[in-house]
C-alpha cells in the first residue's frame, strides 16, 4: 500500500497543477452529487454562519470548500516529490509575520520565550511544517499531529513532514514531549478543533455552542507562553501565505480559546475566498446533536458565561433552529406548553419556531415560547410544496407533537436531519429519524397528556423540572363578579352539557351576590347553542359573545373573568393556562388524561359513580352541583 501511495504521490507531483486542480474540482462535484447528507449538513452550517448571505453565495462557498478539501489531501503526498524551488513557491511568509518571527530567532528579543501556535483546519494547513525551512534561525518548532492507522504509511508521512525541520509529536502519547519543548522555551503548534467531544470546553463559535479544544490554551497558561493564531491563507492552487496574529493570553485557558475562535471567525467573515478556506465539510457543531442529550445543556467544562461576557452578550444567542409541529387542537397546544417551556429553559440557544394552524398565531404570541410562527399552508395541491420550500430555512431539529403521517411528511420535506416524534404500540412512523417508542406498559388512560409528552422530552435529555405556573396576562384586570361559560365543544357533541343545565346554572348564578354578569363564549359554530342558552335572560347581565371574538380577544376575555364554567374543551385549557379558576364538567371523556394541568384553582365535576377516567353521560352532572362548585371557587377567591 505504501508503494502504491508513493507512486500516486510522484504521479501527482509530475502532473500539471492545472490538471490536478481540475481533478480536485471533479472530486468536489462528486461530494455534492453523491453525499447529500454531508452537503446538507455543510449548507446548514453555512446558513448559520452567514445568515445575511444569499443561498447562491453559500453554495459557492460550499463548492469551493469541497474542492479545497481534496486540494489539501493531495498536497501532502505530492509535496514529498516537489523540487526545492517549487516548495518555496508554495509558502509565502507575510512581511508582518517575518517581523514577528525575527523576535523569536536566535538573538531575538524573545528567543527564550515559549510559543504556542494555534492552527485551524485551513486548506493549506499542511504547509505549516515548512516554516522552519523558511526561517532557519528560528528556534525548534514542534507540531502535534494525529498518526495514521497504517504504521508504514504513518512513518513515511511523518518523515516527509519532518524533512523541513519541524519535529512531529504524536497526539496519542507525546504530550510530555510537547510540555518539555515549552519548558525549554521552544515553539509548539497545535491544530485546534471545534468538535472535541467531552474533552473540550463549551464555548460559542459563530454564536453557536461548540466543544472546543482547550489543550493549546492549557499549555500556554501553564508555561506562560506567547500565543499566536497561524493562518495559511490560500493564494492559489497549492499556494499559501503564512500570517501570524498574536492572541491575548487572558485570565484563563478558556479565555484564550475564545479569543482564538473570535480571530478565526473574523477571518472567515472577511470575504468569499477566506470563507471557503476553512474545511466546512467537517461539521464543527455536531457534538451537541446527539438525540439523547438534545434537550440538555453541558454541565462540565461549560464556559458559556465567560464566552457571553467576552462577546458582550447578556444571554446566549438563540441560533439553533428548533421547530415544533403543534397539535391540531387548541387544548392539546395548551397542554404542550409546560414541556415546551422546559425545553426552552434547558436550551437557551434554541431558536423556537412553532408551526400550526394560522388561527393559533395570536395565542403563540402570548405564550412566550416562540421566536417565530409558521402558519400551516392552505390545504390543496401546494400544501406539501410549501414544506419542501422550507428546506432552505435549514431547521436543525423538528419536534413533532402530532401523531399523523402528514405531520411526519411535512418534517421530512424540509430536509431536517433530526426529526423527533412519538410512536405508540402497533404504529409505524418510518419518516422519523429519532422515535420515542411509548412503552406498552404505559396506560395512557392513567397518565396526563402533558406527562406523556414530558416522557418523550426526557428521552431526548430534558432534565429540568416542568413549570405548571399559569401565563399571567398582566395588562388584563379581572371584572368583579364576571363568570364565563363555554357551552360548546369543537368536536364530540357528547362532551356538551345540555342546554337546560346551562340555563339552570345561569339562573342560580344570577341569584347570588358574588355574580354580576354571565358571559357566554364560543366559536361561530357554537352560536346556535349559546342562543338557546341565553334566550330570555336579561341582556344587561347575560352576554352572548359566541362567534364574536378571535383567539386573542378570547384570551383577554377569559383573563378578565373571575371564574369559567365549561365543558371539556380547548377554552377550558386556555382559561386554566391564563390563571382563571375553572369549573370543568366531564362525563364520557377522561380528566386524568386531558384535565386542567396548570396550577390555577380548578374543580372537575363528574357524574356520581363515574370512574376517574370517565365514561358516563355528561348530562348526569346536575346544575346544582355545578352551581355549588362555582360558588365555592368564588368564595375561595375572596368574593
Amino acid at each position: 500500500m505504501l508503494l502504491l501511495l508513493k507512486i500516486f504521490a510522484r504521479t501527482l507531483a509530475c502532473l500539471p497543477e492545472a490538471f490536478v486542480a481540475c481533478l480536485c474540482r471533479f472530486f468536489g462535484w462528486l461530494v455534492e452529487l453523491f453525499m447529500p447528507r454531508r452537503s446538507r449538513s455543510t449548507m446548514n452550517s453555512l446558513s448559520h454562519a452567514f445568515p445575511d448571505k444569499t443561498e447562491q453565495w453559500r453554495k459557492t462557498v460550499f463548492r469551493r470548500s469541497a474542492v479545497h478539501l481534496f486540494e489539501m489531501g493531495l498536497f501532502r503526498p505530492a509535496s514529498a516529490y516537489f523540487s526545492q524551488k517549487r516548495l518555496e513557491a508554495c509558502l509565502e511568509i507575510a512581511p508582518e509575520a517575518r517581523e514577528i518571527i525575527k523576535k523569536y530567532e536566535e538573538g531575538g528579543a524573545k528567543h527564550g520565550q515559549p510559543v504556542v501556535i494555534m492552527l485551524p483546519h485551513m486548506t493549506m494547513s499542511e504547509a505549516a511544517t515548512m516554516l522552519p525551512a523558511r526561517a532557519p534561525g528560528l528556534k525548534p518548532v514542534h507540531v502535534i499531529f494525529r498518526p495514521l492507522n497504517q504504521p508504514s504509511i504513518s512513518r513515511w508521512v511523518t518523515r516527509e513532514r519532518e524533512k523541513f525541520g519541524a519535529n512531529l509529536i504524536s497526539r496519542r502519547k507525546g504530550y510530555n514531549d510537547a510540555m518539555a519543548a515549552l519548558r525549554r522555551g521552544e515553539i509548539l503548534a497545535v491544530l485546534f478543533d471545534q468538535d472535541a467531544s467531552k474533552k473540550g470546553s463549551t464555548i460559542t463559535f459563530m454564536d453557536r455552542i461548540v466543544s472546543a479544544t482547550d489543550l493549546p490554551a492549557l499549555m500556554a497558561h501553564r508555561f506562560g507562553a506567547d500565543v499566536f493564531l497561524m493562518l495559511l491563507e490560500r493564494q492559489g492552487f497549492w499556494k499559501a501565505k503564512l500570517t501570524l496574529q498574536q492572541l491575548p493570553l487572558g485570565d484563563s485557558p478558556a479565555e484564550t480559546t475564545v479569543h482564538a475562535h473570535d480571530a478565526l471567525e473574523a477571518y472567515l467573515q472577511r470575504d468569499t475566498n477566506t470563507a471557503a478556506d476553512w474545511l466546512w465539510l467537517h461539521d464543527r457543531w455536531d457534538h451537541f446533536y446527539s438525540s439523547y442529550k438534545r434537550f440538555s445543556f453541558p454541565e462540565k467544562r461549560n464556559e458559556i458565561a465567560l464566552s457571553n461576557r467576552l462577546h458582550g452578550y447578556d444571554k446566549l444567542p438563540r441560533k439553533v433552529r428548533f421547530w415544533v409541529r403543534l397539535p391540531n387542537w387548541l387544548g392539546d397546544v395548551v397542554m404542550a406548553l409546560p414541556v415546551l417551556r422546559a425545553i426552552r429553559e434547558a436550551r437557551p440557544d434554541f431558536e423556537f419556531t412553532l408551526i400550526g394552524k394560522a388561527g393559533f398565531e395570536p395565542l403563540v404570541d402570548r405564550l412566550g415560547v416562540a421566536d417565530h410562527f409558521i402558519p400551516l399552508p392552505k390545504r390543496g395541491s401546494g400544501y406539501f410544496c410549501a414544506f419542501y420550500r422550507m428546506r432552505k430555512m435549514y431547521p436543525d431539529t423538528y419536534y413533532i407533537l402530532t401523531n399523523s403521517f402528514r405531520g411526519d411528511l411535512e418534517a421530512y420535506l424540509t430536509s431536517c436531519a433530526q426529526r423527533f416524534g412519538m410512536v405508540r404500540p402497533g404504529k409505524r412512523r418510518p419518516l422519523l429519524t429519532n422515535a420515542y417508542h411509548l412503552s406498552e406498559d404505559i396506560d395512557e388512560r392513567q397518565l396526563h397528556q402533558t406527562s406523556v409528552w414530558e416522557g418523550m422530552a426526557r428521552k431526548y435529555g430534558l432534565k429540568g423540572a416542568i413549570d405548571y405556573s399559569p401565563v399571567k396576562q398582566t395588562k388584563i384586570e379581572k371584572c368583579p363578579g364576571r363568570v364565563g361559560l363555554i357551552c360548546g365543544t369543537e368536536n364530540s357533541p357528547e362532551k356538551r352539557w345540555p342546554v337546560e343545565h346551562w340555563r339552570s346554572l345561569i339562573t342560580g348564578l344570577l341569584e347570588v351576590d358574588q355574580v354580576s354578569e354571565v358571559v357566554l363564549y364560543g366559536t361561530p359554530a357554537d352560536r346556535t347553542i349559546t342562543d338557546q342558552v341565553a334566550a330570555g335572560f336579561d341582556p344587561e347581565r347575560v352576554w352572548n359573545l359566541a362567534g364574536e371574538t378571535d383567539l386573542a380577544q378570547f384570551c383577554d376575555e377569559l383573563s378578565g373573568c373571575e371564574l369559567v364554567c365549561c365543558n371539556d374543551t380547548g377554552g377550558m385549557h386556555l382559561a386554566n393556562m391564563l390563571g382563571t379558576p375553572v369549573v370543568a364538567i366531564f362525563g364520557p371523556t377522561n380528566p386524568v388524561r386531558t384535565g386542567p394541568i396548570f396550577s390555577t384553582p380548578h374543580r372537575i365535576l363528574q357524574p356520581d359513580g363515574c370512574p376517574a377516567t370517565g365514561g358516563v353521560p355528561i348530562r348526569e352532572v346536575s346544575p346544582q352541583s355545578c352551581l355549588q362548585a362555582a360558588l365555592e371557587v368564588l368564595s375561595t377567591n375572596g368574593r
